[in-house]
């Protein structure tokens, strides 16, 4: 194979590989805000354990519903919850 040869397909490769990152990283970042949300809230070792169905819990206006454990800021043993929001805001369903 020659020099550039091996320049295009890796310039392909790098291509394709940034593609599918930034849509996998689109895909995720409502889980990373939620999650950032319920840190400043006081929570600790975060994690999305589910997407909510609609109806159940947050307002239809809500983009994102997710179920969530995580260690509370007063306590050591993980807790369930609900987290909806959208773009811009995050509440916490109890």
């Amino acid at each position: 194979m020659k020099r550039w040869q091996i320049i295009i397909l890796l310039a392909v490769a790098l291509l394709f590989f940034f593609s599918c990152g930034s849509k996998f990283y689109r895909e995720l970042e409502p889980n990373f805000s939620a999650i950032a949300y319920l840190e400043a809230q006081g929570y600790r070792s975060v994690r999305i354990t589910g997407n909510l169905p609609e109806g159940i819990g947050c307002g239809p206006e809500d983009a994102h519903r997710y179920t969530f454990d995580a260690i509370p800021a007063e306590g050591k043993k993980r807790v369930d919850g609900w987290v909806c929001g959208g773009e811009a805001e995050w509440y916490q369903e109890k």
